[in-house]
């Protein structure tokens, strides 16, 4: 269990980036954080989650550490790092004033993988959020899958994994299951084999997760709760990302005209693959 800490440990310091500091003598009031804790979670699995971001410019994956977090009646995937974040923010949130040494600290983390997911087993329901500027939240039933299985097989953290295969929402994937862990879960939605799924990627490569480790350390099942989180349906949260991929200058500029509305700043696109294609 030591040596597989340290191991993680090791692999999220190798993917912290060089971030700009603030410099100087900053000061602002903490942001108020409140939060819903579901359950416990009875052990958590880590995957390595390679993104390639844009096939036509790189072949080079860039890489993130996810968090499946199982308990008897919830289970949640996110970025390690957005729990490192809410952490922080929890702990900030007590003081007078956050400084440069706080906020500092909030930019060390930049999560890969950006969108949270919350499975509830009493109702099938999902609850997700993400960030785009501003904390967004919607929910759905959990989806079904398809799932065709294959005789191709191989190891997994030890685990003898079956291969399958499915279509989800305009991607193909190729999941890897270990019946050996009698837990229908995996990464983000993703379920319904018999085993726990500890690999899975779609056809193109782009997105990849494959497990690193399990432990049984307890860990709050929780979402943010804060009053500023919007909460959308599905099909007006995909309006919002496909209006921030084509004007992110609108989701971060504070500038104000003269009568006090925001000025709508115009930038480049940027890159939109999005997960979910349907």
């Amino acid at each position: 269990m030591m040596k597989f800490l340290c191991s993680i440990l090791i692999f999220c310091s190798a993917l912290v980036l060089a971030q700009t500091k603030i410099m100087g003598d900053f000061s602002m009031k903490p942001s108020s954080y409140s939060a819903k804790v579901f359950e416990k979670s009875n052990f958590n699995i880590y995957y390595q989650f390679k993104l390639l971001k844009d096939i036509k410019l790189s072949q080079n994956p860039r890489e993130g550490l996810c968090v499946l977090q199982i308990g008897e009646n919830y289970s949640k995937f996110s970025d390690v790092k957005i729990l490192k974040i809410d952490s922080l923010f929890e702990k900030f949130s007590h003081l007078d004033n956050n400084g440069a040494k706080e906020m500092n600290q909030l930019l060390m983390y930049k999560p890969l993988w950006e969108m949270e997911s919350l499975k509830s087993s009493a109702d099938k329901k999902i609850i997700y959020q993400k960030r785009y500027k501003t904390k967004y939240q919607y929910e759905e039933q959990q989806p079904e899958f398809t799932w065709q299985l294959h005789n191709d097989s191989k190891k997994i953290l030890n685990y003898n994994c079956k291969k399958a295969t499915a279509k989800y929402r305009g991607r193909e994937y190729i999941a890897w299951y270990a019946s050996e862990i009698p837990v229908n879960n995996g990464p983000y939605v993703f379920e319904g084999l018999p085993g726990l799924i500890l690999e899975i990627e779609d056809s193109n490569n782009k997105y990849h997760f494959t497990a690193v480790g399990i432990d049984k350390k307890p860990m709050d099942i929780y979402l943010r709760n804060d009053k500023e989180i919007l909460k959308i349906s599905r099909e007006k949260f995909r309006e919002v990302e496909k209006t921030y991929h084509d004007n992110p200058g609108a989701f971060h500029g504070k500038a104000l005209n003269e009568d006090g509305s925001p000025i709508i700043t115009k930038s480049k696109p940027l890159h939109y693959d999005p997960f979910e294609l349907e």
